[in-house]
């Protein structure tokens, strides 16, 4: 509940306290006085954009702040504790925004700064305003849905089932579009692939194999320089034919040490001598070995030199070395594969179309039935707050009716027909209803959703003009009646509403040093009385005017 308000450099506004209480809070006033300003600035605190001329002062900031009872709200504090903008034992929400000269906005919750995204998100748990020139809203078609859903709290998980369904169903029929539209660049990706794979594979690349090649190729260009080397090495080491080898001198070094074995010394040499003529013979085989390796067949170097360049050309266009080619290669398998496969994707993707094609009408069907079931009882709701609001002909019809294409929230509109005397033919409300019908239609909407919307507060800016005579009278009861479960803050210019309020703020203008400001006054006892015999008669207030405004309080009070 809206427990007080505080309005800083605002339009006509220095500086404003207003407080409020439970019941119906009414404020009057003349026109022009500011009583509609006061409702702009409650604008702001539900995330309503800046005008260009709220600020009073242009060089200095502007204030609207407000503050509400939390008192059993556990869904909002809820809310609150997900936003991060609520401690336990907070009884109290404090709400501000501020208007910089340069137009920017600052909002905060409990000292908190936020965003306007999170004072939209949070001002259906507080109030529901209806302002001067929301006429229209109430005679768009697309605001009917939204009414009827509301009303019962089934329809909410249903209706984000439905959404569901159909934001999945655009996602899978964007992506066959864009299958189907990729399909010529996708052959031709395959084509390129197959060559590039064929091109690959043609060559039966072996991993390290360019190294063995490059070394195969020097040992033939250098072949007679090499086995020339191998001869060398043999004949000093293994099997001189001129002279004693290495092999020969340690196995006579090996026969004079043996022969002395009986000293320790000779002994020890033993040992070491003869690992030294095996690692000799190891060595002259390994050389040996390498030697008969260099008689190469006739055009080997040609063919060592045709795969080389093979080789190179694949590296010029799909890496550095041999391993990179066949990593390449690697890539484009997998890449034919997915591409290979997408046509099976396609056929996946019709078949999930379909399924969810389904899913989505059969939940879609299963919440146009509960809304037509829905529009009944909401139908019989608002007929009998429009007879209670003086209008007991009145016929008044909810429709639910087939949307031309199925959208995210399912495949129903619904309309308002209305006839307001009898004889008279139903026709869409928009084309048929008059100010002041239109008027008591929403109040009989607002008053029928009251408790399915859970608002504390609802808020009204006038919407008793065109009314008039017992319609009034029964839409002042109407008002009170609503003020017994919520707390309703109106602005109007009707004596017959302002008498059943609780609370009375009176709105006036007053002139300082060539200024015009906007000044509230709590009004009580006779005060209050010659508000409604001004409000009754204008400036010519008489004794029978301020007596008529007695009776009329008296009445409404009792």
């Amino acid at each position: 509940m809206l427990r007080e308000m505080l309005i800083k450099n605002f339009v006509l506004i220095d500086e404003l306290r207003l407080e409020f209480g439970t019941g119906l809070n009414v404020l009057t006033g003349e026109t022009g006085a500011g009583k509609s300003i006061i409702i702009d600035a409650l604008g702001l605190i539900t995330g309503e954009r800046i005008q260009d001329d709220y600020l009073r002062d242009p060089h200095q900031k502007a204030l609207v702040e407000v503050v509400f009872d939390l008192a059993n709200r556990e869904d909002f504090r809820q809310f609150l504790l997900e936003q991060g903008l609520y401690e336990e034992g907070e009884d109290n929400l404090i709400i501000s925004r501020e208007i910089a000269p340069n137009g920017r906005s600052t909002a905060r919750v409990n000292g908190r700064t936020v965003t306007i995204s999170t004072l939209k998100a949070a001002a259906p748990y507080l109030v529901d305003m209806h302002v001067q020139g929301e006429q229209h809203h109430f005679l768009q078609v697309d605001s009917y849905l939204a009414m009827v859903d509301a009303f019962d709290p089934r329809i909410q998980p249903l209706r984000a089932q439905v959404e569901g369904k159909y934001r999945e169903l655009q996602s899978l029929t964007r992506q066959l579009e864009t299958w189907r539209d990729d399909e010529q660049n996708r052959l031709q990706r395959l084509d390129f692939l197959e060559f590039q794979i064929n091109e690959i594979e043609k060559a039966q690349l072996v991993s390290g194999e360019e190294q063995e090649l490059m070394v195969k190729r020097q040992r033939i260009r250098n072949a007679n320089r090499f086995n020339e080397g191998c001869q060398l090495i043999l004949s000093d080491l293994y099997r001189g034919d001129e002279s004693y080898s290495a092999y020969d001198l340690l196995s006579s070094a090996l026969s004079a040490a043996q022969s002395l074995k009986d000293d320790e010394f000779f002994a020890s040499l033993t040992e070491p001598l003869q690992e030294m003529l095996v690692t000799i013979q190891d060595m002259a085989a390994s050389v040996s070995s390498f030697q008969d390796q260099l008689e190469f067949d006739p055009g080997l170097l040609e063919e060592i030199e045709q795969r080389l360049y093979t080789i190179e050309r694949l590296k010029s266009k799909y890496g550095d070395s041999v391993e990179q080619i066949l990593g390449h290669l690697q890539q484009a398998y997998e890449e034919r594969e997915r591409l290979e496969m997408s046509s099976e994707r396609q056929q996946a993707l019709e078949e999930e179309i379909q399924l969810v094609q389904k899913q989505y009408h059969e939940t879609a069907a299963h919440l146009t039935k509960l809304r037509t079931e829905t529009a009944a009882i909401l139908q019989k709701e608002i007929l009998a707050e429009l007879s209670q609001l003086n209008m007991p002909h009145i016929r008044l019809e909810i429709r639910v009716e087939n949307r031309p294409t199925p959208g995210p929230l399912g495949m129903d509109r619904v309309e308002l027909w209305f006839s307001a005397n009898p004889g008279e033919e139903l026709r869409p409300l928009v084309r048929t209803v008059s100010g002041g019908e239109l008027s008591r239609v929403i109040l009989a909407i607002k008053t029928a959703l009251a408790d399915t919307y859970q608002v504390p507060t609802l808020i009204f800016d006038e919407i008793d003009v065109g009314v008039g005579g017992t319609s009034l009278t029964a839409m002042a009861r109407k008002l009170k009646q609503l003020s017994d479960s919520h707390q309703v803050i109106l602005v109007t210019h009707a004596p017959q509403v302002a008498a059943y309020a609780q609370i009375h703020h009176f709105i006036l203008k007053e002139v300082m040093n060539g200024q015009t400001l906007t000044r509230v006054r709590l009004l009580q006892g006779e005060e209050r009385i010659a508000e409604l015999a001004r409000m009754l008669s204008g400036e010519s207030i008489t004794d029978i005017t301020l007596e008529h405004a007695r009776e009329m309080l008296a009445h409404a009070q009792n």
